[in-house]
């Protein structure tokens, strides 16, 4: 182990493709969505092989940080950074690394998303180790998964020429938006392209440098905040900062445009489970093709994804590519080809004012 490196897991979203299951104070990485840990517990233990739980941070919403710290315990309590409002992932990833940087001034982030799913964690870890040689060096490494099939939910990296700094390593030629079907089949024809997972590894102060470059009213908010860290009056010095910019994502306001900036490739049996048809990449479909969680009874019914309610009975008959999730309080029906619309729902209970089933 690197006693440099330190695990960040930014588990500040809401999860909104899937509700009932996911709620503002109970998000997706709050769920134990496999019947064991939860997907935030999970995230943390997949990379203990590259460092240990006393370089573990995260940051988490205000709204869910209690079910974060009861989630994930054995992550020190002085490494919860807490957003007072949220801001997509670039305030999140620069707030984390200035809290690294002040206790490590030679510290690498290792920072992933709370909510995805790795079937091969030995994998990673490689790839990690890969990307944690070229970053000591200076450049901010995104990890690319190889695709598999023509997605068109994920955005994509081209790989450009090998990077001499470490093997396995390359430099990105360019980023790419989420493509149609055609373009997406196209990429994995041509190779040479992978998966954005939007995990990334940088030295804490090669992500400030950048932040300050592309991003200095970020910066410059943020700096306000360095002052505060240890004193009483960090919270309200926070909350001053991040209500004074508006939120912007890494890969937009940072990645697309830093100096140095490569990618190492992984098959490492990544999903972001991104909506509720890809939940068997999670729980592994039955005989008839169903993922079933609780008590269900199943009539012929193909290729469902069927989730009963503790202490309910869900009764299936006759229907095929459904999600039928049902809660204590709720329940969703919904065509699999749909799942990417479940987010509207959302919207729709809002306009109703029906905020307490969000």
């Amino acid at each position: 182990m690197n006693p440099n490196v330190h695990i960040v897991v930014i588990a500040g979203g809401s999860g909104t493709r899937f509700w009932p299951l996911s709620r503002r104070r109970h998000p997706k990485q709050l769920l134990a969505l496999g019947g064991g840990d939860t997907l935030l517990a999970a995230t943390f233990t997949r990379v203990e092989a590259v460092a240990p739980p006393s370089r573990w941070w995260m940051v988490v919403g205000k709204g869910h940080a209690q079910g974060c710290r009861e989630a994930a315990p054995r992550v020190p309590a002085a490494h919860v950074v807490v957003e007072p409002v949220a801001r997509n992932t670039a305030p999140a990833i620069g707030l984390a690394a200035l809290h690294l940087a002040a206790v490590d001034p030679d510290a690498v982030l290792v920072i992933l998303p709370a909510d995805h799913h790795v079937a091969q964690p030995a994998a990673l870890c490689a790839a990690i180790d890969t990307a944690v040689v070229a970053a000591k060096q200076g450049a901010i490494v995104t990890l690319g998964i190889t695709p598999s099939r023509p997605e068109t939910g994920y955005g994509y990296i081209q790989r450009g020429a090998a990077d001499p700094r470490a093997a396995g390593a390359f430099k990105v030629q360019r980023f790419c938006e989420k493509p149609d079907l055609e373009r997406a089949r196209g990429f994995l024809s041509q190779g040479g392209y992978d998966w954005n997972a939007g995990i990334f590894v940088a030295r804490a102060q090669t992500i400030l440098a950048e932040l300050e470059r592309q991003l200095p009213p970020v910066y410059g908010a943020l700096g306000a905040v360095r002052g505060a860290l240890g004193k009483p009056d960090y919270e309200s010095a926070l909350a001053t900062a991040f209500n004074s910019f508006a939120g912007v994502s890494f890969d937009y306001g940072i990645m697309e445009g830093a100096r140095d900036v490569c990618v190492v490739p992984t098959s490492c049996g990544w999903s972001d489970v991104g909506s509720l048809d890809a939940l068997d990449v999670v729980i592994p479909r039955n005989a008839a093709g169903n993922v079933v969680v609780g008590r269900v009874v199943e009539i012929d019914t193909h290729g469902c994804v069927l989730h009963a309610a503790p202490g309910q009975v869900l009764a299936a008959v006759g229907v095929s590519d459904l999600a039928v999730i049902q809660t204590a309080d709720a329940t969703l029906i919904v065509p699999l080809s749909k799942a990417q619309q479940v987010r509207e729902v959302l919207e729709r209970l809002g306009e109703n004012g029906w905020s307490e089933y969000l």
